[in-house]
């Protein structure tokens, strides 16, 4: 199995790739359909094999990679399995699948949605929430993700806390979508 890290290091190859397109272009995407070619790029990242197929329990990463946050049960309806090495699809199947994803209706928040949603934590009005705060929000909110994860991504991802437990959380969403 893949590490956390690791899996954040190929979602970052990825939107790398893919910041070459225009931001005209990538709102236009977002809005309509997303390129396949890149789509295709993204898979052959975690292509780990080369056999031109993506194993589905990847789904959510290519969709987060591509710069869309769809919600894992909208990722689970087109095929993501929760086991590595159980399904697989090549790679037409799974542009398919995206432009299925990203056809459902509420599939996604995007970078304003996040802010917004952290300023509700934010007691100081001064761009600062609880670290703790954050934890139990990723730990028990929407999708579903292991504590122990969590705090994996937030020592990776989040600057320190300061005296009272607070962390400044503009850099955290900045670096969490590719912004940083």
């Amino acid at each position: 199995q893949h590490s956390l890290r690791h899996r954040l290091r190929l979602c970052s190859e990825s939107l790398r790739l893919l910041l070459q397109f225009s931001q005209e272009r990538q709102k236009k995407l977002r809005h309509t359909m997303a390129d396949p070619e890149a789509i295709k790029k993204v898979c052959d990242i975690y292509d780990w094999d080369g056999k031109g197929e993506l194993d589905l329990f990847f789904l959510g990463d290519v969709m987060y990679a591509l710069g869309f946050n769809t919600t894992k049960k909208v990722c689970v309806a087109h095929g993501q399995v929760d086991e590595e090495g159980k399904k697989f699809a090549k790679f037409d199947d799974v542009v398919a699948k995206v432009q299925t994803c990203l056809s459902t209706p509420e599939s996604q928040g995007n970078y304003h949605d996040f802010i917004e949603l952290l300023k509700l934590y934010d007691k100081n009005s001064n761009g600062t929430m609880m670290l703790a705060e954050l934890e139990n929000l990723l730990s028990n909110l929407g999708d579903e993700i292991p504590k122990e994860d969590v705090q994996k991504l937030l020592a990776e991802l989040c600057d320190p806390e300061d005296e009272d437990g607070m962390f400044p959380y503009t850099p955290f969403v900045d670096r969490l979508t590719g912004k940083a």
